[in-house]
C-alpha cells in the first residue's frame, strides 16, 4: 500500500470539498497580487497613493488586472512536486522520495526564471526540465521579484536540511509556498514535518522552517475541517517538541493574544487593523508573515475580502502576507467568497485553478490501472 503520510481515500470523504481546495490556492494568488504593487512601499506612502483605506483593488496594470508574484508560481512547483511524489507512492507502493522529488520541483520553477542549477549531488533526482505539465506553461516563464535566498540556494545546486542547512536564513520565502503541503497531508504531524523539511531546502534558520512547517500544520487542520484558532492552537502543540522554536511560538502567541486584545475595537471600527499590524513586524522573516496573517485571518474569519485586504495594507511583505492570508481565508471560506472580478481579472488564474482541482483529486489509477494522462501531468520522479 501507498504511503499513509497521503491523504487515503477513507480521510478523502472528511476533508473539504474541491471548492475549499481552489479558494485556498485562488485566494493566496489573489492576495499575492493585490500585495505586490505595494510591497515595498509604507503604509503612509500607500495611503497616499490609495486613499485612507489603501489598496482597494488590483493596481499594477492600467486595465486593472493582478499578476502573482514568485510566491503563487513557488506554491504552484510545490503542488507539483507533491503531486508526482504522491503518485510515485501510489504506483509503486513506496514513499518517501517527496523532499527529493518537489526539490527537483523547484529547480523547475528555478528554470523558468531563467536560471539553472549546479550538479546535484547523488539521491536528489535527475534534472528534467521537460516532462509535466506545469513547465510548459510559459505564462509561468516570468520573474515577479524572486527571493534572493530561493534563487541563490537553489542555482547552488546543494539541497539544504534541517541537520546540514544551507544558510541561515529565516526570510518568509519557505513559508510562503507551503500551502500545498497542508492540503495533501492526512495528518498534523506528518504536515507540519514536511512544511520544515520543504522549507529548508533553501532556508536553514529554524524559524525560516519552523514557521513553514506551522503553516502547513493550520492548513492540515481547517481542510480537516478545524476552525482556525484550534489549528493554531495544535501548530502550537506541535511547535513546542523542537529546538529553536522560541521565535515562532512567540509570534504566534502574540498574534493571538493581540487579535483577543483588539477584537472588540476593530469590530466597531474603533480600531484601524493597519495601524495595528505593525505590533507584529513587517512580515520580511517567516515568523512574521505567519503572525501578520493569522491576526489578519483571525479577525476576519469569515470575510475573505477584509482579511486579504487587510493583510495587504501595511509597511513590508505586503505580496506575501497577502498570499498567506488568502490561502487561509480562501480555504476557510471557499472559492465562492473571493469576488469574481478579482478571479477574472487575475492574470494566469486558469493555471491556479487547475492546480487546486488537482490537489483535491491526489491522483488517478493505481498499481493495476495506471492513468497515463495523469502520469504525462504529474510522472512520478
Amino acid at each position: 500500500m501507498y504511503n499513509v503520510e497521503y491523504k487515503d481515500a477513507q480521510t478523502m470523504n472528511n476533508r473539504l470539498a474541491e471548492n475549499h481546495y481552489t479558494g485556498c490556492l485562488l485566494g493566496g494568488a489573489v492576495g499575492d497580487a493585490l500585495g505586490a504593487p505595494v510591497e515595498f512601499m509604507s503604509l503612509d506612502e500607500i495611503r497616499r497613493q490609495h486613499g485612507s483605506q489603501g489598496v482597494s483593488d488590483y493596481c499594477e496594470y492600467p486595465d486593472h488586472t493582478g499578476e502573482f508574484t514568485d510566491d503563487t508560481q513557488m506554491t504552484l512547483f510545490t503542488a507539483e512536486g507533491l503531486l508526482r511524489a504522491y503518485h510515485r507512492a501510489v504506483l509503486k507502493g513506496i514513499g518517501g522520495a517527496t523532499v527529493s522529488i518537489t526539490y527537483q520541483s523547484y529547480i523547475r520553477w528555478l528554470h523558468t526564471q531563467g536560471l539553472s542549477a549546479n550538479a546535484i549531488p547523488d539521491g536528489w533526482g535527475v534534472q528534467d526540465n521537460q516532462k509535466g505539465w506545469l513547465i510548459s506553461e510559459k505564462d509561468l516563464f516570468k520573474r515577479r521579484a524572486p527571493g534572493n535566498t530561493c534563487l541563490n540556494s537553489l542555482m547552488s545546486g546543494i539541497p539544504g536540511t534541517i541537520e546540514k542547512p544551507i544558510n541561515n536564513c529565516k526570510g518568509c520565502g519557505g513559508i510562503m509556498r507551503m500551502a500545498p503541503v497542508g492540503l495533501i497531508f492526512n495528518n498534523p504531524e506528518s504536515a507540519f514535518d514536511m512544511g520544515c523539511q520543504l522549507a529548508a531546502l533553501t532556508h536553514g534558520h529554524p524559524s525560516g522552517y519552523h514557521s513553514a512547517g506551522a503553516f502547513a500544520t493550520i492548513i492540515q487542520q481547517l481542510a480537516s475541517g478545524g476552525n482556525l484558532e484550534s489549528a493554531i492552537a495544535y501548530s502550537s502543540v506541535l511547535l513546542c517538541d523542537h529546538r529553536e522554536n522560541e521565535e515562532t511560538l512567540n509570534e504566534i502567541y502574540r498574534a493571538v493574544e493581540l487579535f483577543h486584545q483588539t477584537k472588540s475595537g476593530v469590530e466597531t471600527g474603533y480600531l484601524n487593523l493597519a495601524d495595528l499590524i505593525v505590533k507584529l513586524g513587517k512580515g520580511w522573516v517567516g515568523e512574521e508573515a505567519l503572525a501578520i496573517s493569522l491576526f489578519c485571518s483571525l479577525h476576519y474569519e469569515h470575510d475573505f475580502c477584509k482579511g486579504v485586504l487587510a493583510s495587504v495594507n501595511h509597511s513590508g511583505d505586503s505580496d506575501s502576507t497577502g498570499s498567506i492570508t488568502g490561502n487561509i481565508l480562501g480555504l476557510i471560506n471557499g472559492i465562492e467568497s473571493i469576488p469574481e472580478k478579482w478571479i477574472s481579472n487575475l492574470r494566469s488564474a486558469r493555471i491556479v485553478l487547475q492546480v487546486g482541482k488537482d490537489l483535491h483529486t491526489g491522483y488517478k489509477g493505481d498499481i493495476d490501472e495506471p492513468d497515463e494522462e495523469w502520469w504525462r501531468r504529474y510522472p512520478g520522479y
